[in-house]
Parts: structure tokens; C-alpha cells; sequence
């Protein structure tokens, strides 16, 4: 019982660092990519979004090697530029949000179900709700959060020229599709676990 409190409390303050990682990283977002941004006064600013998508380089660019003093080639890989939102996209950003409003209620019941668990209130049945917000709402963003990156790239092939990269689409593997899936087969085999406690509570 004591190796579970000390992993709940370690899951706890796991995801209160990513959560407070995640909104500095995205405070500052901005600020990094300010000599990209669109202005205001910009006369397509009111129709564009920001996305970054993938490329592929054609050929080679020389940059300098201060150490060697000598020119390297070099490419890049990630493009950060603007498009026009088709249907779909917008479809995959109203999806977003909605499955984001849901994994934020999914965080708050992973929280107390790590509470519960360091208070020793590990096999009930709100447990069973509480595991399974925290797990199949995230799930569903990203899903969705690749359903975007999916259709932001193919608008992006679509409306936009890189001399000397081609755009690529999304790939289905930049997500780590294993952890999810186990993540959810190790949630129901917790909802079984419980499940066969309150049976032999009952027998009992």
C-alpha cells in the first residue's frame, strides 16, 4: 500500500510539471516566433492561421560552421507559415476544443483519483469513473489534435510554395499510438480489478 501512495504522489506531481510546462512553453510561444508573425495591418490577417507542418528539402542550403570555419550543408525539416482554414480544418479545430474542455475536467478527476489513492481509497467505483476520465477524453484530443495537424498540412499543400521543400503531410506515427492503447487496456483492467473486489466483498 505504501509503494501506491508513493506512485500517486510522484503521478501527481508529474502532471501538475507537465501542466505547468505546458503553459509557459505556450506563454512564450509567441514571443519566439515574433519575427514571423503577422501584423495587424496585415491585409490578409483576418483570414490566415498560423500552423507548422513538415517539409522535405530538395536540395541542400550552406550555412556557415563558425568552429571549422567552413560551409556545411544544411536543411530543415518543420515549417511554420500561414494558410486559410478550409471547412475541414475548422471542423478539426471546433473538435479540438471540445474534446480539450473534456481532458481538462479528465485531469482535475486524476487528481483526485491520485488523492483518493494516496488516502488508501484505491478498488471504488468512482475510482472507475475517475480512471477512465483521465484517460479516454485525452485519448479523444489527441486523436483530434492529429485530425488537425492532418488538415492544416493538406491546406498547407495545397495553398502554399516552399522553394526548394516539398510540404508533407501529418504522419499517423509523431503520436506514440502503443502508450494509448495500453494506457486504456491497463484503465479497464483496473475497472475489472475493482468490479471482482466488490463481487468478493459481497460473497464475503
Amino acid at each position: 500500500m505504501k509503494t501506491f501512495k508513493i506512485i500517486a504522489l510522484i503521478a501527481l506531481l508529474g502532471i501538475l510539471f507537465e501542466s505547468i510546462g505546458g503553459f509557459i512553453d505556450g506563454w512564450n510561444e509567441p514571443d519566439q516566433l515574433a519575427p514571423i508573425r503577422i501584423e495587424r495591418t496585415h491585409p490578409a490577417f483576418d483570414k490566415v492561421t498560423a500552423v507548422t507542418f513538415d517539409v522535405l528539402p530538395q536540395s541542400a542550403q550552406q550555412v556557415t560552421n563558425l568552429q571549422t570555419d567552413t560551409r556545411v550543408p544544411a536543411g530543415f525539416i518543420q515549417c511554420h507559415a500561414y494558410i486559410t482554414p478550409s471547412g475541414l480544418t475548422t471542423f478539426a479545430y471546433v473538435l479540438l476544443a471540445i474534446t480539450g474542455l473534456f481532458t481538462l475536467y479528465g485531469f482535475y478527476s486524476l487528481i483526485r483519483l491520485f488523492i483518493s489513492v494516496i488516502r488508501k481509497e484505491i478498488f471504488t467505483p468512482t475510482n472507475i469513473r475517475r480512471i477512465r476520465w483521465g484517460v479516454y477524453p485525452p485519448t479523444a484530443y489527441t486523436l483530434a489534435k492529429y485530425f488537425l495537424s492532418w488538415c492544416e498540412s493538406h491546406d498547407a499543400m495545397t495553398q502554399l510554395t516552399v522553394p526548394g521543400y516539398v510540404i508533407q503531410p501529418a504522419s499517423p506515427f509523431e503520436f506514440s499510438w502503443m502508450s494509448l492503447i495500453l494506457l486504456i487496456l491497463l484503465t479497464e483492467v483496473f475497472v475489472v480489478a475493482v468490479r471482482l473486489k466488490q463481487e468478493n466483498d459481497l460473497t464475503i
